[in-house]
């Protein structure tokens, strides 16, 4: 009655090689993303994706504990989903195909622009949960003077 995938709970190959923010975040820690979905990002207000964005990462931040640190880079993450949605949606206007579709060099090299941000990016958050306090994550941040927190804005 139960096989590998009740419960696997990540996917390595999606979460390193894929190239979108999104779909990172969907491939780690896989049974809580579903969760997360089915019970919190859904009830959230459709009108408003940063807020319930917002709403589902404080939930997220909050089933992985009080550590100020990660909650500082799960409120990240909305930033960064509504950076890259933006960026995505303004692509496809100026090339006339989703970014998904474009191909040739310029496809390639967006991509995999996309690919290294997103990287960056979880890198740079990951320190909320390798330093776990507010105070050492943001001194941290701040020694880099917050660049991945500039770049989505």
């Amino acid at each position: 009655q139960w096989d590998f995938e009740s419960i696997r709970t990540v996917d390595p190959w999606g979460t390193e090689v894929g190239h979108r923010f999104r779909g990172g975040l969907r491939r780690w820690n896989m049974t809580v993303q579903w969760w997360l979905a089915a019970y919190v990002h859904r009830r959230g207000p459709r009108q408003y994706p940063l807020l319930r964005n917002a709403w589902t990462m404080l939930a997220s931040a909050y089933w992985h504990g009080l550590h100020g640190g990660q909650h500082l880079a799960f409120l990240t993450v909305p930033l960064w989903l509504a950076a890259e949605a933006a960026a995505e949606a303004a692509l496809g206007r100026h090339f006339g195909v989703p970014l998904e579709q474009l191909g040739g060099w310029k496809g390639s090299l967006l991509r995999g622009g996309q690919w290294f941000l997103k990287m960056r990016a979880f890198e740079y958050l990951s320190m909320g949960f390798v330093l776990r306090g507010a105070a050492a994550t943001l001194r941290f941040w701040a020694s880099v003077h917050f660049c991945l927190h500039l770049v989505p804005l």
